[in-house]
Formats: C-alpha cells, structure tokens, sequence
C-alpha cells in the first residue's frame, strides 16, 4: 500500500472541520505486521477506515498494489452478521466449495466445538461474533487485512487463537489494539498518530 499526503477531517455540525491527521506519507510492503499506537481519539480508527476505503480521504491518496485483496475487520462488522444463520451457515457461504468436514475444521480452529456450530448468530456473545467474522476473514483468499480492535470481545484463549492465526498468516496485517502482550508477540513495524501526524518505527513493539 503506498500512502501518498493522506489528509482525513470530519465536517462538524456548528460548520468547519475538525482535522484528524494531515500529510501522512509511507509505504506498506508485503509481509508487514503493523500494530497502529496513539491516544483514544488521535485517529487510529479513522486511519484504518481510510486505508481500507470505508472511508475517503479529504485529500491525499492510498493507493493497493496490483492483487492485493483486503479484509477489514471493526466492531460494526459484527453487525453485518446475518442473525438468523448458525456458525455452520456462515461458514458455509463463505466456502461454498468446501466439504463439511473443513467447514467444521475452521470453526473448531476459532473454539467452535460440537454443537457450538449449530448455534445461531442473535445467541452468540459479542466474542463469539468476533471469532466467527475473524473466521469467515481468515478463510478468504484475503493478502491484507485490517484489525481495529480485534482483541476486544476476546478472552484469553480466544485472544491466543487469534495471535496464533495471524502469526501463520503469510499476507499483511495492520492492527490498533491495546493488548500489549498480542503486539509484542506480533508485530514488527508501529506507526504512531500523534497529534495528527504519524510517526513510523521500523522495529517491533519492544524497540518502541
């Protein structure tokens, strides 16, 4: 992902702007584990939002290198689950293709055991959503993908599935979470908003 002078402000309802961050500029290779750092309210969302064009930049430009396919994960996307599907059923039209067998492979792997598969969508936990959407993300044929928060619902056995998953995961990961111990065992770049400008360390959590 090359990021070119990415501007982002939101429009406030007395007129004006507030300004999110301003000429934001870097390069994403392949293969790079991000964690993104900075104080609630600094913009590591909105940044996520617009890297993963669910939002447009004010100005500037991301720009996705040839064959990237990306996977975005945020709280709201638990809400685009369908309610009256089970695990199974999500699973399944993800992988359409895929036997019985492996469809029950993958939601074990995300603690989906026995009769848990069975269970519909509007009777799971908001960690249960959280495993299941990771779920359904990590068994695309997705090179990018992008966490806010995927932590947050988690307890600590999900939150080790998830570091397990995401270390095997060949593509890139950029990521906000405030679970200290998942960066540290994750990632090996941070970039910092501050102010409305970012800061990029090229070294792991600790070297931050």
């Amino acid at each position: 992902v090359a990021l070119n002078d990415l501007t982002k402000s939101w429009p406030l309802p007395e007129g004006g702007e507030h300004p999110v961050f301003s000429g934001i500029s870097g390069l994403i290779q392949r293969g790079d584990k991000i964690a993104v750092t900075g104080v609630n309210g600094a913009g590591k969302s909105t940044f996520l939002k617009v890297l993963s064009e669910q939002a447009a930049p004010s100005s500037g430009s991301v720009t996705l290198g040839a064959n990237v396919e990306l996977g975005y994960f945020s709280q709201h996307s638990m809400e685009l689950l369908d309610p009256k599907k089970s695990v199974f059923e999500v699973l399944q039209y993800v992988l359409p293709q895929a036997s019985i067998g492996v469809i029950r492979n993958l939601a074990a792997a995300f603690l989906f055991r026995g009769d848990d598969v069975d269970k519909r969508v509007d009777k799971l936990s908001g960690g249960e959503k959280s495993r299941l959407v990771i779920a359904t993300l990590l068994s695309r044929p997705i090179n990018l993908l992008v966490l806010d928060e995927p932590t947050n619902h988690l307890d600590i056995l999900s939150r080790e599935v998830l570091l397990e998953a995401l270390q095997n995961f060949a593509g890139t990961v950029i990521l906000v979470s405030h679970d200290r111990h998942f960066l540290r065992s994750l990632v090996g770049r941070v970039f910092e908003i501050d102010h409305g400008q970012m800061m990029s360390y090229d070294g792991d959590y600790e070297y931050y």
